[in-house]
């Protein structure tokens, strides 16, 4: 944002998206922890809007089926609805395709109580162990 004059807190890459939008990020640039926040819209504002960039740019390039997101930071119930906001805001109608058409199925939150990380490692390692039974 042209406005935002924070350099960021990513230790590798200051600006990144993860130094913008993490919840370290959230506690260097407004110097409180995300949850003492909830109730100041200017940081979701910003927040949102940053997610929402973020996830324009992988829907152009990746074109996915459904995005997933996680984290402490999305644990703030009244983002998602905004990140939606501002990805449809942000994409103008670029794009066209019938996952796009309800943004409520298409920018979802994680489902699996913060354990989607081991989650898909299991799995992964489910997958391999049946592929090797195959052979």
């Amino acid at each position: 944002l042209p406005e935002d004059t924070f350099a960021g807190g990513c230790p590798f890459h200051e600006n990144c998206f993860e130094g913008l939008a993490a919840g370290p990020a959230i506690e260097k640039r407004w110097g409180k922890k995300a949850i003492e926040l909830a109730e100041d819209m200017k940081v979701w504002e910003m927040e949102a809007d940053y997610i929402a960039q973020a996830l324009v740019d992988y829907t152009c390039i990746l074109s996915p089926q459904r995005i997933i997101l996680g984290g402490g930071v999305m644990h703030q119930k009244q983002l998602l609805p905004m990140v939606r906001n501002r990805f449809k805001q942000l994409l103008n109608g670029y794009l066209q395709t019938k996952e796009l058409k309800d943004l409520d199925t298409f920018i979802v939150a994680q489902s699996l109580d913060d354990k989607q990380g081991i989650m898909g490692a299991l799995k992964l390692g489910m997958m391999e162990l049946e592929m090797e039974e195959k052979e």
